[in-house]
């Protein structure tokens, strides 16, 4: 089958789910345009290939010539979730220490973040860091601007599940959630997070956010960070 491209952003990590074959022609340019486009946005992309039916020479130049590039600019590409014949085409060719592999996406995702990329953001304690988790991408950019500009380190996401992830990986200390993201599959969100970090505070936003003024929207946001980290 072709190749199928599909992205997500997990905080400023870009995930890059691959499914079907990576071969010489249009889905190796696909791979290329792609990544080419995203590099300098996100800097750190994991590409996913548990879904890759079989990659060829060309694909496999193509990884090596992107992940080359990538780190040549101050970017890094890593790899995820190899099925068993990629693996061995890496063992084979010598080429397995050129990239960094992990089992899953998690720990693919988690990695970077604890990379050097992120090391000089993590050394200033003085910054309180927040994970955003909502829904809609437009909304995630306006609470992730707003945060920044109010001296907070703010990393987003849409879905529990990444957000699981990133606050293991950020050590967040306060988590801004989307009101109809306060539980999945019956589960209360809250006692996820907790789980992962006890102490961490969550702050969950009214219904209908999106919609609000948003200007009384975060200064009311802000507010409620203020009274919570005040202490």
């Amino acid at each position: 089958m072709p190749l199928r491209l599909d992205s997500r952003p997990v905080g400023d990590i870009l995930v890059v789910q691959c499914s079907g074959r990576i071969v010489a022609g249009a889905d190796v340019h696909s791979l290329q345009m792609l990544l080419g486009k995203v590099l300098p946005q996100h800097h750190e992309i994991v590409l996913h290939l548990e879904r890759v039916e079989f990659m060829d020479s060309s694909g496999l130049g193509a990884l090596v010539r992107l992940v080359s590039t990538a780190r040549a600019n101050g970017s890094d590409l890593k790899l995820c979730a190899l099925p068993k014949q990629i693996r061995t085409t890496l063992e084979v060719t010598n080429l397995l220490p050129m990239f960094e592999i992990y089992d899953s996406e998690a720990e693919a995702i988690v990695a970077a973040y604890l990379g050097p990329r992120y090391s000089k953001d993590k050394g200033d304690e003085k910054q309180l860091r927040i994970l955003c988790v909502y829904d809609s991408a437009d909304v995630r950019a306006l609470l992730g601007e707003v945060l920044c500009r109010a001296g907070y380190k703010a990393v987003t996401t849409g879905n529990v599940h990444d957000a699981q992830i990133l606050l293991k990986a950020t050590k967040a200390r306060l988590v801004v959630l989307g009101a109809n993201m306060q539980s999945v599959h019956g589960a209360s969100t809250k006692k996820a997070m907790e789980e992962i970090d006890p102490a961490v505070s969550l702050v969950v936003l009214d219904e209908g956010f999106g919609g609000q003024d948003p200007g009384e929207a975060a200064t009311k946001l802000l507010d409620t960070i203020r009274s919570r980290t005040a202490a």
